[in-house]
């Protein structure tokens, strides 16, 4: 299952060359991933989850620019891969009729992180299961997917970039 849901554009998201900048378009892959959580994973096993994730590698795939306008994005967010310790999102960013192919596509690569220990953490049984029906396993937005073989992490063993 996909979770289906709009991104508003600002004007403050265009750059000097009048599209959305790129920066905005990571923002945007963020808001649609932490929505997809947020909404599906309350009340569940996998509520644990909410605060506890590190994106360990993000790479996006900018399709097409796009001008502000009122009209929002529409995201449509999925899991590709479910490791032990790993979550693959996968997201694509199109216009409400999908008329002209995804804008911008991403595949984010998020470990569970024990903050206390200041370690990562496996999933558990029940997160995996709450987690279960957004797995389409092998469809990967556009190519973007590469990043769900690699290991979460640096190689020091501690987490990617930020919390999400």
């Amino acid at each position: 299952m996909r979770h289906r849901t709009e991104i508003p554009l600002r004007w403050g998201d265009m750059d000097s060359y009048q599209h959305v900048n790129n920066v905005s378009w990571a923002v945007y892959v963020q808001e649609a991933r932490a929505r997809m959580f947020a909404f599906h994973l309350r009340g569940t096993p996998a509520e644990s989850l909410l605060g506890a994730l590190v994106v360990a590698r993000v790479r996006i795939s900018y399709l097409r620019p796009l001008i502000v306008r009122p009209e929002p994005l529409i995201a449509q967010t999925w899991i590709s891969e479910m490791r032990a310790a790993s979550i693959t999102v996968e997201c694509e960013l199109h216009d409400e009729h999908f008329d002209g192919g995804a804008y911008c596509t991403a595949s984010t690569v998020l470990a569970p992180f024990d903050f206390a220990a200041d370690r990562l953490r496996r999933l558990t049984e029940g997160e995996r299961a709450a987690l279960a029906d957004f797995v389409q396993p092998g469809e990967t937005s556009s190519g973007a997917g590469q990043a769900a073989a690699a290991t979460p992490g640096t190689s020091d063993g501690r987490p990617g970039v930020g919390r999400n």
